[in-house]
């Protein structure tokens, strides 16, 4: 691919990243949660980031960071603390109310998406599915992380 095609390329997923993004919240928002608390619910029960450290690494935050994050989570009772009294090495784990929270944020998200793209031919969402799967290994955010299928 010529260096004309990629720069076009990459304008085109710059431009709609925003109003993508813009959309999105408005699911998010449907839950009573932040994205960063969705995103941290998330990363801990699809990917087992159940430890501060790790979520901290997945997310790419600090430390401290994560740890008030999942402070908010457990006051919110989306999230409960598992074996451990050091608050950086015991495990965190998913509450039904916080899968709940991502289950209905997922659904949301999915519903406006395909509000957006309704004019997608099927040709188009073969071709929308081939570059997800693509930015999702580039990405490095595997099946594990996707909702899974009903």
């Amino acid at each position: 691919m010529s260096q004309s095609h990629k720069a076009r390329a990459l304008q085109l997923l710059h431009r709609t990243i925003l109003p993508l993004d813009r959309a999105l919240q408005a699911a998010d928002r449907q839950t009573g949660c932040s994205a960063a608390q969705l995103s941290a619910l998330s990363v801990i029960h699809f990917l087992k980031a159940n430890t501060v450290g790790r979520l901290a690494a997945q997310e790419k935050i600090s430390a401290p960071t994560a740890s008030r994050l999942v402070e908010g989570l457990v006051r919110q009772g989306l999230a409960r603390r598992v074996d451990g009294n050091d608050r950086r090495s015991g495990r965190i784990e998913v509450t039904a109310a916080g899968l709940a929270a991502v289950d209905l944020a997922c659904g949301a998200r999915e519903a406006i998406l395909a509000d957006l793209l309704k004019g997608f031919s099927e040709e188009e969402w073969l071709q929308l599915r081939a570059v997800a799967g693509a930015l999702a290994r580039e990405l490095n955010v595997g099946p594990q992380s996707v909702h899974p299928d009903g």
